[in-house]
């Protein structure tokens, strides 16, 4: 079965700073590998496939499937800013027959890698952002989605209070808080 696509190449260049010029192709395949590897992980499959239908038939913006719509919209800012820290790399560096290389022009100033990455973090530091506030929403209308079962609210639940998500170390062991930290640091 052919991926449906949540997400469009030019919802991503009108939502961000990503040039009009950037291949359709690798934007496309950018939203293929974050929806499967990404957004499925937050959804679920039921809800996944779900959603693929209702696009794919044009359903999406009936009235009935109102909830499914506000779902869409805020899954479609987690993909576009996932997509652009994922495409970071594949734009700066091409792979063909002759092996690896990075293309040049010399009417252009190239960033060199470290600032590459530094830009990946900050845009999956936006995609995190939108990731979290899809997860409370899914929470919050669990009732309003039954794609999503007691299962999956478990998933989402587990993944949106885990000590293991920010990107800073809070102290102690996963899930024990800064108490325990305290007690074993010695005094001064």
């Amino acid at each position: 079965m052919k991926t449906v696509l949540l997400c469009s190449p030019d919802f991503i260049r009108l939502n961000s700073n990503i040039s009009d010029n950037v291949n359709s192709k690798v934007l496309a395949t950018g939203i293929r590998e974050v929806q499967d590897n990404e957004l499925q992980e937050i959804l679920g499959q039921s809800l996944m496939e779900y959603l693929q239908d209702l696009v794919s038939t044009q359903q999406i913006d009936e009235p009935e499937y109102k909830i499914y719509k506000e779902v869409l919209d805020k899954a479609q800012l987690f993909i576009a800013y996932k997509v652009i820290a994922e495409i970071m790399l594949m734009l700066n560096f091409k792979i063909d027959n002759s092996g690896l290389m990075q293309t040049r022009d010399e009417n252009l100033d190239y960033v060199d890698l470290n600032d590459t990455l530094t830009l990946k973090n900050h845009y999956n530091l936006k995609a995190d952002h939108y990731a979290f506030l899809l997860q409370q929403f899914l929470l919050a209308q669990r009732e309003e989605l039954p794609e999503l079962d007691g299962c999956q609210c478990r998933k989402l639940k587990s993944v949106l209070y885990s000590a293991a998500n920010p990107s800073i170390f809070l102290g102690g062991a996963r899930g024990r808080g800064f108490s325990c930290w305290r007690r074993t640091t010695p005094r001064i």
